[in-house]
């Protein structure tokens, strides 16, 4: 008899373990790497560590054929018409035939904050397993829940009764359409970070310290040669080096800050590092050495310069300018960091598109460099002429830095 006790109570727990799990929802999160709806959701899924309280599952359907095929699925399973497919999309309860979705950053974020909502107060969650017959929660989420707070409604789904090639086409078409919101979302994101990197790029590209160094090498070369030909690989060759040296310090950068999960952390941080750029700027322009210059410090000027002046030769000026680029990191690094930290947010991995964003922001910013060596080695302009001209103008160009990145760490934060 006891030992029949034990098995019945064994098997009733066994049962209802098996309802618990059988009620427990779990969700489907579909998303594309370049879709800003997308980085929304995912944004919110991690700053409330979403997928560590409920049962969610991401999967990425733009460059993932596997899981575009298990989307086409849901598709079909839903019955969806081709203005309804698009991501994000969450699946819920993906294991029913009754599952439903939603779509949509404002929809899912929405669903997930009134589930957020209801566990503060007190409520079940799926990840608790909870006995729909049995539980005491009156603010459980549970669907067939008999004391549940709240019911998500659904509908259930048939499926389609349709012939094979229907369907086909009908997956054909969600592809297509899947390939051209990936397009759309690609295109948007290049001529979005084009629009923020271009400003950028010229806000570096004009700062003080690059002309002062590259009028101090060419002072250096022409002392000892009057070469036109020697004066113009100098120079040349010069911004070759800061160009590397800049390129090398970009992808290390962004490695690190890529290995930040938060994407809305970092923007915030890109936003604010860009605006107190644009400050400091500015306040070089309404009070010009007072306290420390966006510029090469005072107290590192006789140092570099004795490091330029001791240039005898074109392959002698590539080796300074591989050693300046450490003293022009104080002046130039504020653009810099806030673009890699915006291209980092964007997207997590240094693609092809990635290295050619690297690639014409550093040519940009030693594109003044090379012209200044042009100007002089071809007889243009002096190195005299072209001081004057540098020192006359030096709180404008501060001016116009510091607007620029003002502006831009503005933008980042509102469109963050």
């Amino acid at each position: 008899m006891k030992y029949g006790t034990k098995i019945i109570i064994g098997l009733l727990f066994a049962v209802g373990g098996f309802m618990s799990m059988s009620f427990a929802q779990d969700y489907i999160f579909f998303y594309g790497n370049g879709c800003p709806h997308c980085a929304k959701v995912e944004d919110f899924f991690n700053e409330n560590d979403i997928q560590k309280k409920f049962s969610l599952e991401k999967k990425e359907i733009y460059f993932n054929r596997n899981n575009l095929s298990e989307f086409n699925e849901y598709v079909k399973k839903l019955n969806l018409s081709s203005d309804q497919v698009g991501v994000p999309m969450l699946i819920i309860d993906s294991e029913s035939d009754s599952c439903t979705y939603l779509a949509g950053d404002k929809s899912i974020v929405d669903f997930f904050q009134k589930k957020l909502d209801e566990l503060q107060a007190g409520g079940c969650t799926e990840s608790e397993n909870c006995d729909p017959l049995t539980c005491d929660h009156q603010n459980c989420t549970h669907e067939n829940c008999e004391k549940q707070g709240a019911i998500i409604q659904t509908t259930s789904i048939k499926k389609p009764d349709v012939e094979t090639n229907i369907v086909a086409e009908q997956e054909i078409v969600n592809e297509e359409i899947v390939l051209k919101n990936k397009e759309k979302a690609v295109l948007t994101q290049r001529i979005k970070f084009f629009g923020i990197m271009m400003p950028a790029a010229l806000a570096d590209s004009i700062n003080p310290c690059a002309f002062a160094v590259m009028l101090l090498l060419l002072t250096a070369i022409l002392s000892r040669h009057q070469s036109r030909r020697k004066t113009l690989l100098a120079g040349i060759l010069f911004s070759f080096a800061v160009f590397l040296s800049y390129f090398a310090m970009g992808l290390g950068l962004f490695s690190a800050l890529a290995t930040l999960n938060n994407t809305f952390i970092l923007k915030l941080i890109v936003g604010v590092l860009g605006i107190l750029v644009g400050l400091a700027n500015l306040k070089d322009y309404f009070w010009y050495g007072k306290r420390f210059v966006m510029e090469v410090p005072f107290s590192r000027r006789p140092k570099m310069q004795d490091m330029i002046d001791k240039v005898s030769s074109p392959w002698g000026a590539f080796v300074v300018g591989l050693l300046v680029s450490i003293f022009l990191l104080p002046c130039s690094s504020g653009p810099y960091f806030t673009i890699l930290g915006y291209l980092s947010a964007e997207s997590k991995e240094l693609h092809t598109r990635g290295y050619i964003y690297l690639l014409v922001y550093n040519l940009i910013f030693v594109l003044p460099m090379a012209i200044i060596a042009i100007l002089v080695a071809f007889g243009y302009s002096t190195v005299d002429k072209l001081a004057k001209i540098k020192h006359t103008n030096t709180k404008l160009i501060h001016l116009i830095v510091g607007l620029l990145m003002l502006g831009l760490g503005i933008y980042v934060l509102v469109t963050m």
